[in-house]
């Protein structure tokens, strides 16, 4: 039996244990909250009445809102304690999931339903760990950021196969926003029972309105640049010219904005003296990059295998589950090995060739394919997952001024998660062009002009609205399809190989392996989202 005594601070076993339990539930609902919306966005599509693209605009503003959270929740928690800060992130998870099912039938406010329920995921993840570790005595907090790291992968390999359960088996995906709901609702009930006001005071009692003046303008900006490539998924930019341009102007005046109220003040809700540090740099680029492009990858695998390859959603999730057998467990061994004096460019340049195999594997199939044969790369893309996060946090936090460590943080993970959010209209965008590129590519002239000379013998039976039109232009989509979903692995495999090589820029001498209590606790930050 364990002594729960000796971990808690302050709290009795029971209450300790409790509380132990209800920061994990909280803290796996927002993150499944991300992950498991993907399989459901035909059904969500269905039951708002609008095109699958509308429905998209749902997930890539809710991941955004999540972005920006993670700006602001720092300066919140100084300024409010993080107890209260948890408690109105639960409070407004719940309500607005509640409030979402309600407004099916108002599109724009389904839209800003989903904006303020990412919102609220952000801003409790890293308050939540706070209270945690306020609990905790200082020689075991590190059990504590074990547990709470747990989750960490949740969105990429449990959160698509639950969505999938909610939206075919049980057959109502509207089921999933009311537990969850009602489960926040208890996590900020017995957070508010627990948790002694007096344990856990603001670190210091700051100004907010300067962060805030700030915050207001950014987000501005970059919803109206999410905008822009929302609207992109719906048609071609060029038939969509006005809504485009004034949404760039927006983004434009809001950005100058921005960079107008930091000027020459002290208080900076973006520090961007941290690029000034070489790895920090290069690591968040190369971060970025390639989690965007995983990101877009999984949303397009969730979509695709069930508009081409006709899989349930149900079965669509489940080929994420082996994600979760390799990546905990190595992404351990990975903070072991760092913390022994590895090198971790090495790791994640072996972690970065492990998802160049994965995808490659992925693109040389020959669609359709075998569910059952779909399982393996995913296990190999779990294993290169693990170790990826950790290393590369290890290069970018490796120089970083300990006092700028948190903010640093924040800026990773901020960043990391607006390029998940623009990336999955844009990896919609992409597919659409290159399905378009294939599927000219199928009845040109250079290979036959099939559809042409089909029409020459049969002209009465191809006309528009005929079955064997019909029948046609069905075959060329599906082929293209299948083109495009080859062709999108091997892009990814080569992207992923040459941020293999590019990661070896990163300076040595830069790349330090303390081993403590802050950097334990920087690591596990760095790998929610």
């Amino acid at each position: 039996m364990v002594n729960w005594r000796r971990y808690s601070k302050k709290l009795p076993a029971t209450s300790f244990v409790m509380l132990n339990l209800v920061l994990g539930i909280g803290h796996f609902v927002v993150l499944l909250a991300a992950g498991a919306f993907l399989p459901m966005l035909p059904y969500v599509a269905g039951s708002l009445g609008v095109a699958t693209p509308y429905a998209v605009w749902g997930q890539s503003n809710y991941v955004l809102a999540m972005a920006l959270a993670f700006l602001i929740v720092r300066p919140l928690m100084q300024r409010y304690g993080a107890k209260h800060v948890a408690l109105t992130a639960y409070l407004s998870f719940a309500l607005s999931g509640v409030a979402l099912i309600a407004a099916l039938q108002t599109y724009p406010l389904y839209v800003a339903l989903r904006i303020l329920q990412g919102f609220a995921a952000g801003l409790s993840i890293v308050p939540s760990l706070a209270l945690l570790l306020a609990h905790y005595r200082q020689a075991k907090q590190r059990v504590a950021t074990g547990l709470w790291n747990l989750a960490a992968f949740v969105p990429f390999s449990i959160g698509p196969a639950l969505g999938g359960y909610f939206a075919y088996v049980l057959g109502d995906w509207r089921l999933m926003f009311l537990i969850f709901s009602a489960l926040t609702l208890l996590v900020a009930a017995l957070v508010w029972a627990l948790v002694d006001d007096q344990h856990v005071q603001p670190e210091e009692d700051r100004a907010i309105q300067p962060y805030l003046r700030q915050f207001g303008p950014l987000c501005l900006a970059l919803l109206a640049l999410q905008a822009f490539y929302n609207l992109g998924i719906l048609t071609d930019m060029s038939s969509r010219a006005y809504p485009a341009w004034w949404m760039l102007a927006a983004f434009a005046l809001c950005a100058w904005l921005f960079f107008f109220l930091r000027m020459g003040r002290r208080t900076q809700l973006v520090d961007f003296s941290l690029f000034a540090c070489e790895n920090f740099s290069l690591g968040l680029v190369l971060l970025c990059l390639v989690f965007a492009l995983i990101q877009g990858s999984v949303v397009q695998y969730v979509l695709r295998l069930q508009f081409l390859e006709g899989y349930t959603a149900w079965h669509a999730g489940l080929l994420f589950l082996p994600l979760f057998l390799l990546s905990k467990p190595l992404s351990w061994l990975t903070h072991d090995l760092i913390h022994h004096g590895y090198d971790p460019r090495l790791l994640a340049c072996l972690a970065l060739f492990g998802f160049a195999l994965s995808f490659a594997w992925m693109g040389e199939y020959m669609r359709p394919t075998t569910w059952e044969s779909l399982l393996w790369p995913q296990v190999l893309e779990g294993a290169a997952l693990g170790p990826l996060l950790v290393s590369m946090n290890a290069i970018m936090l490796g120089n970083v001024p300990e006092s700028k460590q948190m903010h640093a943080v924040d800026l990773i993970n901020s960043s990391r998660t607006l390029a998940a959010a623009w990336v999955i209209p844009l990896s919609d965008i992409s597919w659409d062009r290159y399905a378009a590129h294939a599927r000219s590519h199928l009845i040109s002239p250079d290979v036959g002009d099939s559809y042409n000379f089909i029409a020459g013998l049969y002209p009465q039976k191809l006309l528009p609205g005929t079955p064997l039109f019909h029948e046609l232009a069905h075959r060329l989509d599906m082929q293209s399809g299948w083109i495009t979903f080859n062709a999108m692995f091997h892009i990814l495999a080569v992207a992923c190989g040459v941020a293999a090589l590019l990661v070896w820029w990163a300076s040595a001498t830069h790349i330090s392996h303390r081993v403590n209590d802050l950097e334990r606790v920087v690591e596990t930050w760095g790998e929610d989202s």
